[in-house]
């Protein structure tokens, strides 16, 4: 596989896929994964290397491309940008041993890397330069689709680390049966006592190797710049979807949905909070990147990009279930796309980025509250 060599922008990509997908979605759902030949044409647009360093082959984007790219392909189908923006892993090469990404890029010239961040794997020493790890690691989005995958562990009392395997090293166990996101394939991996050396392994929360803005981005907000699209595209699609509906659906006093006053004001509310959401996405991501060119960002810009994109995933929560009361039983069914959206953004809201905890640590930054660095 060579590196891709685009004539367009990222953008452009992403939205010359993401017109493709409405009518994909529910092979994607039935299949529970990606399928191989779209999985293909979003290697083949470079869309899995928008994070990782042009030094290395990866387009090393801006985070308002990358926010702009996973909202146009969630527009299109929620788990084809989810799988996208989990699929961002090989922007961790930046701070991999030099070596060992070397021989992963080998391997695969831009790979494709998910996984599962949470350090549920523990590791002892295996000796001459390396660890024995083992773990089981649950939600690991696009697994069955990756080159590589990472996983969180720990070794002994200190902080985490991260690890890079081959994939053929994993056993992924299925287990991917749920309500939404079914097309994400985020089945359970694990593997027990794999021999890994240590120049596969990093610390995702100390300095990266490559020296870039993108990659003076802290741990959380670098997590954050990559889902911030989701919720923005999900919700977009929500309301579309709501307009289309309404124009055509009859209430039991035969008047079209549209021409109710309820529906007319939450159509107008519903809009105006995406819109609001998707300005506070893009001026708190404008302001972290801003600051990140000279330096680390502030711990407040970091907040507000946090928060605001906390926001939109409760805002894409409110708009689905206005949709879903004012549209009706007719949107019960699976090939209705407003019902799987509904059951998409519930799903993907349960990831702990969306959660009340790290929602807590932004207020107590803003409020200038001790909040360890790394978790902001």
């Amino acid at each position: 596989m060579s590196v891709p060599t685009l004539e367009s922008s990222p953008i452009e990509e992403a939205a010359r896929v993401a017109a493709t997908l409405p009518n994909r979605a529910l092979e994607v759902e039935a299949g529970r994964t990606v399928p191989a030949d779209l999985v293909a044409e979003l290697r083949a647009a470079g869309l899995f290397g928008l994070m990782m360093p042009a030094s290395l082959g990866g387009l090393e984007a801006d985070p308002l491309t990358i926010v702009k790219v996973v909202e146009v392909l969630s527009h299109g189908d929620a788990a084809t940008g989810w799988t996208v923006l989990i699929g961002q892993g090989a922007g961790y090469l930046a701070w991999l041993d030099p070596n060992a990404a070397a021989e992963i890029l080998h391997n695969a010239p831009v790979p494709l890397v998910t996984g599962s961040m949470a350090p549920l794997g523990t590791a002892v020493d295996a000796g001459a330069g390396a660890v024995r790890l083992t773990g089981r690691w649950p939600y690991a989005s696009g697994c069955q689709l990756a080159d590589y995958l990472v996983v969180g562990y720990r070794s002994g009392e200190g902080p985490p680390r991260f690890a890079l395997l081959p994939r053929a090293a994993v056993t992924v166990d299925d287990t991917w049966q749920v309500a939404g996101m079914r097309g994400t394939g985020s089945h359970d991996i694990e593997f027990s006592g794999v021999r890994v050396p240590h120049r596969f392994t990093f610390d995702p929360y100390g300095p990266a190797r490559v020296d870039a803005p993108l990659y003076r981005l802290p741990y959380m907000s670098y997590l954050l710049v990559a889902m911030a699209g989701f919720p923005l595209g999900a919700a977009q699609r929500i309301v579309d979807e709501y307009r289309q509906i309404v124009l055509v659906k009859r209430n039991t006093e035969r008047t079209l949905l549209a021409e109710t006053p309820i529906v007319q004001a939450e159509i107008a509310r519903c809009e105006t909070a995406v819109g609001a959401a998707r300005a506070f996405v893009y001026e708190a991501v404008s302001q972290v990147w801003a600051e990140t060119q000279h330096r680390v960002a502030s711990r407040q810009a970091r907040a507000r990009l946090t928060g605001s994109v906390q926001h939109a995933m409760r805002v894409a929560l409110d708009v689905a279930d206005s949709a879903m009361r004012a549209c009706g039983a007719s949107q019960l069914y699976n090939r209705a796309p407003l019902q799987r959206y509904f059951r998409d953004v519930q799903t993907a809201a349960q990831h702990i980025a969306f959660g009340l905890e790290t929602q807590r640590r932004v207020g107590s930054v803003l409020l200038g509250q001790d909040v360890a660095d790394f978790l902001v």
